[in-house]
């Protein structure tokens, strides 16, 4: 009985860790214009609270196994939980630019921890049931990422921004409360997995494969677009007249579409030979959903957030090529590690290139031209990325 009843305090874990790694990106952006009202935010703090979570989210790719081989993955995700909550309670609170980033660091690399540290939580605890758990990992890590931005401005209405933000601190609160639980009554897991670090001769080996290049930038660049999207999508509606809650219902659909394409996508994918077919619909669905948004934003303006959230859908089928391209556990792990610490490094570029060119020129077409170029070069090499066999 007491087996069955810490697996379940696992499973509420899981579910309340995850729903908390996304909530402190993407309930931000369509308060920053009012931010703006009360603290004074310039161009480098826009460009910089964009490039923030790509960026530590890779650096988190690279520290978190050395951090498992020292700590267990319990009292890691416990750490993980209090800087999320810890980051996101205090910024709401201060006036502070500066400071505001500074926590917000905090945040994101709590975030970023506890983006590698579930998965092999979830393979010492449900060894048998690794495929049902990593749904509701997933699943729950994309309605984290979809609720906020829906319900941020209707919130700030009655609680003002800070107290929108407040929100998403509470609930990281209540996830600290279920891994503070956790960690006390310690439950044995089912199976050990041990922490991979990506570095050695894994490293080098792939480092020399053309493949492994093609799959991280594919996934980078992929990365690239959802970071521009999360941080500039809200302010490029408002720009062409659209008011702010349609601005922030616009961003959760965009990322609403993703959480539904991925509980389809990696079934599909297995099936396949190559998944080819998919990411270049996907890159072409992208594009489209850019130039609409660029020359023509008022005419159809769900249309063009559908089509981005389509061509945004590339990242779920990538974590499902890294399993179906590696060939042991061990080749899955640093794998992993290499295309997403890589590739969100990669991703991190996106926001600040974007806020560069979007307010250094008078006019937009600077900023398409860059991500345009993006998915030209994330089709050019999602070929060589998808093709079957192992890396």
């Amino acid at each position: 009985m007491r087996s069955a009843w810490t697996g379940i305090l696992v499973i509420l874990g899981i579910i309340v860790a995850a729903f908390n790694l996304r909530p402190g990106v993407t309930g931000l952006s369509p308060l920053l214009d009012l931010m703006g009202q009360d603290i004074r935010l310039g161009a480098t703090f826009l460009a910089v609270i964009g490039m923030l979570p790509p960026l530590l989210y890779g650096l988190s790719g690279f520290i978190t196994p050395r951090l498992y081989n020292r700590f267990s993955g319990l009292t890691i995700t416990l750490a993980a939980m209090v800087m999320i909550a810890v980051g996101l309670g205090v910024r709401a609170l201060i006036d502070s630019p500066v400071i505001f980033l500074g926590l917000s660091v905090l945040a994101l690399l709590g975030m970023g921890i506890g983006n590698v540290v579930i998965p092999p939580i979830v393979k010492s605890y449900f060894p048998d049931r690794v495929a049902l758990m990593s749904t509701v990992h997933v699943g729950l890590l994309q309605l984290g990422t979809f609720i906020p931005p829906l319900v941020a401005v209707p919130l700030a209405t009655g609680l003002a921004w800070r107290g929108s933000l407040l929100v998403w601190a509470g609930f990281a609160g209540l996830a600290v409360l279920v891994w503070v639980l956790i960690v006390v009554l310690r439950p044995a897991p089912r199976a050990e997995v041990a922490a991979t670090v990506v570095g050695g001769s894994e490293l080098s080996r792939l480092v020399r494969s053309p493949r492994a290049w093609a799959l991280m930038t594919m996934t980078g660049l992929t990365s690239f677009n959802n970071f521009i999207l999360f941080t500039w999508l809200p302010s490029l509606l408002t720009r062409a007249g659209f008011d702010a809650t349609f601005a922030g219902a616009m961003l959760a659909l965009v990322t609403a579409i993703p959480l539904v394409l991925g509980f389809v996508l990696p079934a599909l994918a297995q099936k396949m030979r190559s998944a080819y077919v998919i990411v270049a619909a996907f890159c072409l669905s992208l594009a489209l959903g850019y130039i609409g948004l660029w020359l023509i934003p008022s005419a159809a303006p769900v249309l063009w957030t559908v089509l981005l959230g389509v061509g945004i859908s590339t990242f779920p089928l990538a974590l499902t090529l890294i399993t179906l391209r590696s060939g042991s556990a061990e080749s899955s792990a640093a794998l992993s590690g290499f295309v997403q610490g890589g590739g969100y490094l990669m991703a991190a570029v996106g926001p600040l290139a974007f806020a560069f060119l979007l307010q250094s020129f008078d006019a937009s077409w600077p900023a398409y031209l860059l991500v345009l170029a993006s998915v030209g070069v994330k089709f050019a090499v999602s070929h060589a990325a998808c093709r079957p066999g192992t890396i």
